[in-house]
């Protein structure tokens, strides 16, 4: 059984350079850099904190493009970019093939342990954060846009409610939807779908509808 992802990635038709990038159980290595000697960023499976991911889209007048972008970054802030296009329709599908199968392999190796230690941490009565939000016995702290601020505001397990759309993820109170919501984008926030995970375990096992 494979239990690691070997692949080479050509990011545009500019850098003809096929790049390694190397996703194993114990770490995650990538050319991406330029530099000659020093031109992988490599992070070892502890180091990682988080992830974002989304494509760019190329327009003028139609479609004519769109750019691949996963970043997963470190405890120490630094960012590993894996980024490539396909413009034209050209390798579209493969292109697109290789962007989900990235996806899925960093959620299998690195992410869903989070997600499971996260829920471990709860279980256990500990707050924490993910991103910028909360969660705690009680519920979730959010920040919510009132007028020319953000305030916080906590929502209760009961009153939880979310959605999951294609490209972010909602939080929102039952009670008083139209105040207190937030939307997290998977491309610009960090750990928007291990946000998600978390609170849809939480609330199934606390056998709370999201209805």
């Amino acid at each position: 059984m494979t239990t690691e992802l070997k692949v080479k990635i050509k990011r545009s038709f500019l850098d003809n350079y096929q790049r390694p990038l190397h996703l194993h159980p114990e770490f995650i290595r990538f050319e991406d850099k330029d530099l000659t000697n020093n031109s992988f960023t490599s992070f070892k499976a502890s180091e990682i904190k988080d992830f974002r991911y989304g494509i760019n889209w190329f327009r003028y007048y139609f479609v004519f493009g769109r750019e691949y972008q996963l970043y997963i970054r470190s405890y120490n802030d630094e960012v590993l970019k894996i980024k490539f296009n396909s413009y034209f329709g050209v390798k579209k599908k493969e292109k697109h093939d290789l962007y989900v199968s990235i996806v899925n392999w960093l959620w299998t190796l690195y992410f869903s342990k989070q997600v499971n230690d996260f829920l471990e941490e709860f279980e256990a009565g500990e707050s924490f954060y993910i991103g910028d939000v909360v969660i705690n016995p009680e519920g979730v702290i959010i920040s919510v846009s009132k007028l020319m601020k953000q305030e916080k505001a906590q929502i209760s397990w009961e009153d939880l409610r979310f959605r999951l759309f294609n490209t972010y993820f909602s939080i929102y109170s039952k009670e008083n939807p139209i105040e207190i919501n937030r939307g997290y984008s998977y491309k610009e926030d960090w750990n928007t779908f291990v946000l998600y995970d978390v609170i849809k375990n939480i609330l199934s096992n606390k056998k709370i509808d999201n209805d």
